[in-house]
């Protein structure tokens, strides 16, 4: 599950290498793509969020 979750982070902001990208591509076709698109909406949700509580802090700070 950890490996998931860095190689998700590593594909958002581009530093995924060939290696991960192998193993990843391994772990695909031995058990699919499910965890990595649950995983990685769950990533997105979670930058998402983060993302609108620091503008919202950084807003009312500015205040």
């Amino acid at each position: 599950m950890l490996n998931i979750i860095k190689s998700i982070l590593s594909a958002f902001f581009g530093i995924q290498n060939n290696r991960r990208f192998s193993q990843d591509d391994a772990f695909v076709e031995k058990h699919g793509i499910k965890y990595f698109v649950i995983i990685g909406f769950l990533v997105a949700i979670l930058l998402l969020l983060t993302l609108a509580i620091l503008v919202s802090v950084i807003l009312n700070h500015i205040k």
